[in-house]
């Protein structure tokens, strides 16, 4: 099943995305969530269906699921993908599924990451963190500044209240 939304088509078994016939390397866990959203796109997908879909018989943090929802709305916008508290996520954007009629036939398609698309197509940031498929973070680290200033407000602040 294939499914064409903006300027992306998605094949959801072949896990292959393409922009404007430019195909995206994309990791598998990433690529399994777009086509269980795709594929089912009215329905609100809980983290718990996420993570036996994509994840199955492993045990992962949920954080994962964040993390790769967190890599789909980087490439495809924050309102690709609809956040519904305490229920789950929802595909948002309008999708035309493609039958095999319209699909034109490349003899060797151009395989090129994120990155070479994003310097090709004036500059749009279309990057897609690169990561190990079961461990999505990216090799950015977090400043420890503001946690360590929020802890030590809130010890000032219960100092004043107990003295």
């Amino acid at each position: 099943m294939k499914f064409r939304f903006s300027h992306f088509e998605f094949d959801c078994e072949a896990l292959v995305l393409t922009n404007n016939g430019k195909v995206f390397s994309l990791n598998e866990k990433p690529a399994k969530l777009l086509a269980l959203l795709l594929t089912n796109a009215e329905h609100i997908h809980s983290k718990d269906e996420i993570l036996e879909a994509v994840w199955p018989g492993r045990e992962v943090t949920n954080q994962v699921v964040f993390q790769s929802i967190g890599h789909l709305r980087a490439l495809f916008g924050d309102d690709a993908i609809k956040t519904f508290s305490r229920k789950g996520y929802q595909w948002q954007l309008p999708l035309t599924e493609v039958t095999d009629d319209e699909v034109p036939s490349a003899t060797s398609p151009q395989v090129e990451t994120p990155k070479q698309a994003a310097n090709n197509d004036n500059n749009e940031d279309l990057s897609i963190p690169s990561a190990p498929e079961d461990n999505i973070a990216t090799d950015t680290p977090k400043p420890a500044w503001p946690l360590a200033a929020a802890t030590l407000l809130g010890l000032l602040a219960g100092a004043y209240f107990f003295i």
